[in-house]
């Protein structure tokens, strides 16, 4: 049986956020059965209709129907979806024997193209993630190190030396062993002197042609989702005769500061997707309350008692959004309680622009708040489309690749 691979390319964006990649990993494990039964031919060919309950409110689109020797490949995680049907680009590979065949689809127009391999497949890496995240760079990285310098002092090794007056008092109080052990150590140090070595001064942010600091250290540093702006926590001197240390989270996208209360250490920093506005989530001194601090000035306190898993900007209006254990909050408000056995995670949740209703990916499942659902979605996506925003998704149903619309 010949084997057929499509891949879906990457094209333009107005705004995305995708769910997490363990539902494409189980789709890869639900394709790699179907690819064996029909390889020993106990099925037929053709696909299931995903289940689904759709409103009226939702669009479908066939962005193209696969010919009768056409395959989708589930092990293609490379899928992005634009703000029409017509950005919509796949590849679809024959191979017959030794021979690799790749064509790109576009706009109905079929053209031959070198076939993507790898890491070469021309795919674009996105968060999966149903918000806007912040990238955060690990210490001492090759990649931090292109945006820190350092600045270091030079010190050279004096030992000072013990004249016969002091080792004759010395001597008063220890034993021969101990002299001669302390006579010894003095011979080595001795050897030390004219040595020099560096200490830490400080260090500096270069970004984008500008320079900030320097800061007495500089702490987690992040990136923007596109590498276009940077937000990091940093340490300046607290004022000019104080050794104390002031944090502060600084960003590149803003002269906006968020300076962090005395003794505060910071978990986390957050962005909103257009960087109007930015928090910190901070340890207090006595680790009982975790405080949310953003830019525009709103702040929360949160329980750790009741656990905590990540804040977030909503997708609009700037909303701050954080999740406990099973209790999902927006601006202070719970908005949603969740079975304790849920464990919901962050990324995928997407709350209505009024924060009165939730929807959510789980089991392979995405469930509007509505009370819509569909399940196995390959992609879903929010685009801004006109000013309006809207979930779009992708879905294989038989022989056609669907895109759907619904409005957030």
């Amino acid at each position: 049986m010949k084997r057929i691979h499509l891949l879906l390319l990457p094209f333009a964006l107005a705004a995305t956020s995708s769910f997490s990649q363990s539902l494409l990993n189980k789709l890869k494990d639900k394709a790699n059965q179907e690819i064996i039964k029909l390889e020993k031919g106990t099925t037929s060919p053709q696909t299931s209709p995903n289940k689904n309950r759709l409103s009226a409110s939702v669009t479908r689109n066939v962005a193209v129907t696969l010919g009768a020797d056409e395959t989708f490949d589930y092990q293609e995680n490379c899928i992005d979806l634009g703000a029409s049907v017509n950005q919509v680009s796949f590849i679809v590979t024959r191979r017959s024997g030794n021979t690799t065949q790749c064509y790109a689809y576009k706009n109905g127009t079929r053209t031959p193209v070198t076939c993507p391999t790898g890491e070469t497949n021309g795919c674009q890496t996105t968060l999966q993630c149903s918000h806007s995240e912040l990238k955060e760079l690990e210490p001492n990285s090759d990649e931090l190190k292109k945006y820190i310098t350092t600045e270091t002092d030079s010190h050279t090794l004096q030992t000072p030396a013990i004249s016969d007056q002091q080792m004759k008092m010395m001597s008063a109080y220890m034993t021969q062993a101990q002299i001669n052990e302390l006579k010894k150590s003095m011979t080595e140090a001795q050897k030390q002197n004219g040595q020099t070595y560096s200490t830490f001064k400080s260090a500096s942010i270069a970004f984008n042609d500008k320079k900030y600091g320097p800061y007495k250290q500089i702490g987690k540093f992040y990136l923007t989702p596109d590498s276009k702006n940077f937000y990091a926590i940093v340490g300046e001197s607290k004022d000019a005769n104080s050794p104390q240390t002031q944090n502060k989270v600084i960003t590149s996208a803003s002269e906006k500061v968020i300076t962090l209360s005395d003794y505060s250490a910071a978990v986390l920093c957050f962005a909103s997707p257009d960087n109007t506005d930015f928090g910190s989530v901070t340890y207090g001194m006595t680790g009982q309350k975790l405080l949310i601090t953003t830019s525009s000035g709103k702040t929360f306190d949160v329980s750790v008692t009741g656990g905590f898993e990540k804040a977030w900007f909503s997708a609009t209006g700037n909303h701050v959004l954080y999740l406990t254990q099973n209790q999902l909050y927006r601006d202070g408000q719970v908005i949603k309680t969740f079975a304790n056995d849920a464990y919901p995670k962050p990324c995928d949740l997407f709350v209505s622009s009024d924060g009165q209703g939730v929807t959510q990916i789980k089991s392979n499942t995405v469930s509007f708040a509505d009370g819509d659902y569909f399940e196995y979605p390959l992609k879903i996506s929010i685009v801004n489309i006109a000013g309006k925003l809207y979930y779009k998704w992708l879905a294989l149903e038989n022989r056609e690749v669907v895109i759907y619309q619904k409005p957030y």
